[in-house]
């Protein structure tokens, strides 16, 4: 294991309880345990593509910076996957009936 993969899970594990406290509190009732699954996939995958683009461009990076960079990413990433989340299970659960052309 190298350095980065070891900074970058440290970095999503320390993101994880706050950025999913934060995506549980903001979502709706009926999709929040949707929006924590989708919330930890969006922090796994922006982990991820960070950990790709930094070794496919052999960048040199110090480690504080790293996981500094990985652990508000990451955040950043929970937040949208619950978002993404929230909006699809709206779009899902909308019944036809409730079109904007009969209020």
């Amino acid at each position: 294991m190298t350095t980065d993969i070891i900074l970058s899970v440290i970095g999503v594990v320390l993101a994880l309880p706050g950025g999913l406290f934060v995506a549980g509190f903001s979502s709706m009732a009926r999709a929040k345990w949707a929006a924590l699954f989708g919330g930890l996939i969006g922090g796994v995958v922006v982990a991820g593509v960070i950990l790709f683009w930094v070794n496919a461009t052999n960048m040199g990076i110090d480690g504080l910076s790293y996981f500094f960079g990985v652990f508000f990413a990451a955040s950043v990433g929970v937040m949208l996957g619950a978002l993404v989340v929230n909006f699809l299970v709206g779009l899902v659960s909308r019944s036809s009936s409730e079109s904007a052309i009969e209020r």
